[in-house]
């Protein structure tokens, strides 16, 4: 199952009804700040996992009580269908499912909101939360992101599974989980994959010497009384020297090769740990949602995502959405960006632009090819409204440029002077592609400017035949 069609209207800041055709695997909204972008994912995310009618949080501004239907996209064309549309506060989804099928989403496949704040780790000398909660891993799971909820439901989870009164259901479960925080990891690793090593997660034993350690990534919590951290391998040289005693690796003296110690994910960069985290939040609720099934990563899931590129170099971003088409192929993703890197790539029909006019009433467009092939000042002037993508100065430069070369010449030919004088300083300032048109126009320039300079030349050159002869 997959949404092909959303109306909202009656929601700030979509105060006419906007009406998305929906791709089956993208959906990235693009617009300036303000015009809805994460209006959309919110209310998605309170009509496919909050409960009730009104939302938990306010959307524009105030409270909206909205009646979502979700309902055949064949039968979009319907009068009742029609009708519902044009009231207000009302969102329509439709489905790629038939009439006897449709009912609660929810029971068809999970969604999974993460918003535009990456809530990290807190230090090794600070865990209040992460292992004195009496919270089981199913109600960490239904609440919403943060890095120490998934840790904290990873931990859990192993505490469970590795019991010793273990049952054959549960040796499934605990081969499943295990797959599921290796695939998660892959799929960060396809991001980061300058810092991270490896895919698989080990335990961070801090503080204590425990040469008897059962190394394996999710040893049973009952074997040991120490602190149990997520961590991963990486790249990074390992310098434990500015860590406390209770930071550094209990494990780092009898390890011969330093970079088999794992690192504590809070001594992770922004960008490495946050992608991490939230991949592996998105596996596990995947995974606990479909009850720990074989193929828990191919079936299908929404994921909502506010600013997908949070901390990540671009480098990193553009292999954001194709790292997770790869490892999930059943995700539905409605993404939001302001980042002209995860739009590179992407397929006619994912990329929705928003935009607001002078009114205040906000649009809707997507685009008709794909993005294949463009530079990010191509996107960032066609999808994002940045014409001069550099800095305040250079841009007023650039706009003054234009707008004296559009005017023509001057009628007197002192002002044409000056005119022609300040043009060839804001040459001197303006680096020709960033004129508008791109490259393009700016090679069209160089070439006028070049035949024009010929030009001079010959006629100089007749000139100077002319006195001699």
């Amino acid at each position: 199952m997959h949404f092909v069609r959303m109306r909202i209207g009656g929601i700030p800041p979509f105060t006419d009804s906007v009406e998305f055709k929906l791709n089956e695997r993208v959906n990235l909204f693009v617009g300036p700040n303000a015009s809805g972008k994460s209006t959309v994912l919110l209310t998605l995310a309170n009509e496919l996992i909050g409960k009730g009618e009104k939302p938990k949080r306010p959307i524009g501004g105030g409270y909206h009580p909205v009646h979502t239907m979700v309902i055949p996209d064949a039968e979009i064309d319907d009068e009742w269908v029609q009708e519902m549309a044009s009231r207000d506060g009302d969102v329509i989804l439709t489905t790629s499912l038939g009439r006897d099928d449709v009912s609660n989403p929810k029971d068809y496949m999970p969604a999974i909101y993460i918003g535009s704040v990456r809530e990290g780790l807190p230090g090794i000398s600070d865990t209040k939360g992460l292992d004195d909660s009496d919270d089981t891993a199913e109600e960490i799971l239904s609440g919403q992101f943060s890095g120490i909820n998934t840790v904290r439901a990873c931990n859990l989870l192993a505490a469970e599974l590795w019991r010793e009164d273990i049952d054959e259901l549960r040796k499934y479960a605990r081969v499943t989980f295990m797959g599921a925080i290796a695939l998660a990891d892959a799929c960060s690793k396809s991001i980061c994959d300058e810092v991270i090593r490896d895919s698989v997660t080990h335990n961070y034993i801090p503080g204590i010497d425990i040469r008897d350690y059962l190394h394996h990534p999710h040893a049973p919590g009952n074997t040991i009384e120490v602190l149990r951290m997520m961590a991963i391998n990486t790249n990074d040289i390992r310098n434990f020297k500015h860590l406390s005693v209770w930071e550094e690796p209990s494990y780092a003296a009898y390890h011969e090769d330093p970079d088999e110690i794992p690192i504590y994910l809070g001594h992770l960069s922004s960008g490495t740990e946050g992608t991490l985290l939230w991949i592996r939040w998105l596996a596990l609720k995947m995974l606990h949602y479909y009850e720990f099934a074989k193929d828990w990563n191919e079936r299908p899931a929404i994921l909502l995502i506010d600013e997908i590129e949070n901390h990540l170099h671009p480098t990193w971003q553009r292999r954001v959405i194709p790292a997770l088409l790869e490892h999930l192929p059943g995700l539905q993703i409605f993404a939001t960006t302001h980042s002209p890197f995860v739009v590179a790539g992407l397929k006619s029909g994912q990329v929705h632009l928003l935009n607001r006019d002078a009114d205040g009433v906000v649009t809707a467009s997507m685009n008709t090819e794909d993005i294949v092939g463009w530079t990010a000042d191509e996107i960032l002037r066609t999808m994002m409204g940045v014409e001069d993508p550099t800095d305040d100065a250079t841009a007023a430069a650039a706009r003054e440029l234009r707008q004296l070369r559009n005017e023509g010449p001057r009628d007197s030919v002192e002002a044409e002077e000056a005119r022609q004088e300040r043009i060839r300083e804001l040459r001197r300032l303006v680096d020709r592609d960033l004129l508008a048109g791109g490259p393009a126009a700016a090679q069209r320039e160089l070439f006028e400017q070049q035949f024009a300079e010929a030009l001079e030349k010959y006629r100089q050159s007749q000139d100077l035949g002319q006195e001699n002869g």
